[in-house]
């Protein structure tokens, strides 16, 4: 009974509130300490320096030769695809739409609609004719000598 007495003095209950506050106080707004010591300790690099500048320029370039690059070889794909009598007008608007898309934000975006529309383009049948059970096999890679032949040597 004399502990619980004790506990509701006053200076144990103010001292109580003023640690109570002081954990809600650290809790609340410890992270803008934390956040400006860390400012101060580590300071923000310079946004972009010549070097980098000129690396993302180069980097940029070369993609866009390269969605430039699958542009040229889907519109000779288009042409000879054309020239054996198929209607591929449709193919080649799609095309030049995608080379339309040539921005680092969607240049991925226009290299996959460009090597899907070139697995979309039609082509001409081969010609294949059943081969005979006579015929020897052409592509055949054996090096192997036949076993009655001798050796040299």
């Amino acid at each position: 009974m004399d502990l619980l007495l004790r506990l509701l003095e006053r200076r144990v209950i103010i001292i109580g509130a003023v640690l109570l506050g002081a954990v809600w106080a650290g809790g609340r707004f410890g992270g803008y300490a934390q956040g400006r010591a860390d400012l101060m300790m580590h300071p923000p690099a310079p946004a972009v320096s010549p070097l980098a500048a000129d690396i993302k320029k180069d980097v940029e370039a070369r993609e866009s030769a390269r969605l430039k690059g699958l542009h040229r070889a889907v519109s000779a794909e288009i042409a000879a695809a054309r020239a054996n009598g198929f209607n591929v007008d449709r193919f080649q608007r799609l095309a030049d739409g995608a080379l339309r898309l040539d921005t680092p934000a969607y240049r991925p975006a226009a290299i996959e609609r460009l090597n899907k529309l070139r697995l979309a383009i039609p082509q001409k049948r081969e010609a294949f004719r059943p081969a005979a059970a006579d015929d020897l096999n052409p592509d055949s890679f054996d090096t192997a000598r036949p076993k009655g032949t001798p050796s040299r040597r």
